[in-house]
Formats: structure tokens, sequence, C-alpha cells
């Protein structure tokens, strides 16, 4: 079954968050340290600072690691860096990367000379803006991420892939017949399905259930489709996967 590439264009929501704990507060702690460490341009004082920034970044990365389960992540089980994956999930930039790296090397040799004062307050800034475009990650955590033709929409497309099921993906669509194709279509791509159910099929399972459900299942066309299945373009799959990350 072939499934329109318009439905990418549509509107990505997430549909429910779950909140964490205050953990992603620790690494600001790191941070401030150094931050005033950084008032002392000795070398004991720049070496305690990076010391600090590298336990900010570590924290949040460690947390992350954990909480997205990221080894677990598909196309990036064998990338052996967590960051690598990060940049690859776009999550961060390869010139922060690159920083970052930097951070965690730079007193790995505890008898080297630190970086000079103007050095470790630029590693300092890109250990913040690291914190803070990850802080969104931190803080909660999406149930995954789904594409809606309009804010209220009936049409929608499911990507049921997160963390909480360990990264099982699978795609559930409801859209109109014309989006959908049992022959390859140029701008369409594949889909393995599991379950097809038609419009009419729907509005007759909903017919049991509440007034909300009713009325929403009388908004489908007959003809409409409500697909599950999982989708045969790693490509496609990746695009999905950077989605969650984007909004999450």
């Amino acid at each position: 079954m072939f499934i329109s590439q318009s439905i990418l264009e549509w509107e990505p929501l997430v549909e429910s968050w779950a909140g964490m704990n205050d953990e992603w507060e620790v690494p600001y702690s790191y941070y401030r340290h150094a931050e005033k460490l950084l008032e002392n341009d000795q070398k004991h004082f720049l070496i305690d600072s990076v010391s600090n920034l590298k336990r900010a970044v570590d924290h949040r990365i460690k947390q992350i690691t954990s909480t997205y389960k990221i080894k677990k992540v598909p196309y990036f089980a064998e990338t052996k860096s967590v960051l690598e994956t990060l940049a690859r999930l776009e999550v961060v930039k390869p010139l922060m990367l690159g920083q970052l790296v930097e951070i965690r090397n730079a007193v790995e040799h505890k008898f080297s000379e630190p970086p000079p004062l103007a050095r470790c307050k630029e590693l300092a800034e890109f250990a913040w803006y690291f914190l803070r475009s990850t802080d969104p990650m931190a803080k909660q955590v999406s149930e995954g991420p789904y594409l809606s033709e309009s804010y209220d929409g009936i049409y929608h497309a499911g990507f049921d892939a997160h963390p909480r099921n360990d990264w099982q993906r699978t795609l559930s669509v409801h859209l109109p017949q014309h989006l959908v194709s049992n022959a390859p279509t140029p701008g369409y791509f594949e889909i393995a399905p599991t379950k097809v159910t038609t419009g009419a099929e729907l509005k007759l399972q909903e017919q049991g259930k509440d007034a909300f459900h009713r009325e929403l299942a009388s908004r489908y066309r007959d003809d409409d489709a409500i697909v599950v299945g999982t989708m045969c373009s790693p490509e496609l799959e990746l695009w999905f996967f950077r989605l969650y990350f984007r909004i999450n």
C-alpha cells in the first residue's frame, strides 16, 4: 500500500507529554559554579571551571541518554558517541558538538595547561547553549509526534515510536481515499499494512461508544482509509525520528 507524501506537509503536533523530575536543574549548579570560577584568571580556577563545565555537560548527556534510551534508537544503535547520535538526530549542530567534545576532553589530562581565560569563557557559552537547547527534552518527554491536516482536522498520521515503548515504530494514518494507492505511484511512499479499516467500518465500531466518539466518527467519509503498518523506507523513518526530537 502507498501513501501520498503530501501528508508530510501536515502540521506536526504532540498528543501528550509526561513531566520529568527536577533533575534537569542539576547541570546548572555545575555551570553556575564554573561561571563563578571564571572571575579569577588563575590556573587552578580555570582547571576547576572547565571540570565543572564537563560535569554539567556530562550530567545532561547521561540524563538524555537514559530518558530517551538513545542507544536503542534504530539506525544509531552502533554509534559509539551519544553526542554524535544527538547531532545526527539534529538535536545539536556539528559546531556545537565539536565544542562540547573539547569541553569533555579539556580536563582529561590533569597535568596539562588549562585553556586561556577567553577560551574558557567560550567553552562556558557553548555549554550554556547546549543546556538551554536541550532543556525541553530534559523537562518532559512526549509519546511521539503526529501530523494533522489542520489543528482540529480529522485526518492525521501518528508515528508511534518513543522511549517508553523502546522505539517500536508503527505508523497509523487516517486519510481520504485519494491519498492512498494500492500500486506504486510517484510522490507516494510504501507502507506494509497490518490493519486497514474504512470510514464506514469505523462508524460501525464507534456506534456503541460515547457521544463524543460517535460525533467524531460521523465526520468520516465512508471511503476514508485508516491504515496501521510499518514504513518501508528507512530514510522516511529517520525523518519521523528527527521530527520527534525536533518537537519534543
